[in-house]
């Protein structure tokens, strides 16, 4: 049972840790740009066509969506250009890894899923 004891002190440790409160921090300070972001972001691509989101990248002067990479879904062009709107005109430091997570908690806030989570 001691490894259990050692387990739960460790993710104690790293929820309290003064890197996680910076991450919560940055992540609370950049969602209401993400928020406005994915607002746009549907109202200028409802359907996320591939001309639809070109506009949106022509809108916040990114570079063009030629094609879908081999794998790649609509969505997760979308996801790129929010990242990439808030990496440039709001965080240009943050790692990416951040401003995906804080663009997907947008999305989930703005669009919240239909099935109930128990």
């Amino acid at each position: 049972m001691s490894w259990i004891n050692a387990l739960f002190s460790k993710v104690s440790s790293i929820v309290k840790s003064p890197a996680l409160t910076k991450v919560e921090t940055a992540i609370e300070g950049l969602l209401p740009y993400a928020i406005t972001i994915v607002q746009d972001i549907d109202a200028i691509a409802p359907s996320k066509t591939l001309t639809q989101l070109n506009a949106v990248a022509t809108k916040y002067a990114l570079p063009a969506i030629t094609a879908l990479a081999d794998g790649q879904t609509a969505g997760n062009v979308a996801l790129n250009l929010g990242t990439q709107i808030l990496a440039k005109n709001h965080a240009p430091a943050a790692a990416t890894s951040l401003l995906n997570t804080v663009i997907q908690l947008a999305v989930v806030g703005v669009n919240p899923p239909s099935a109930t989570v128990a």
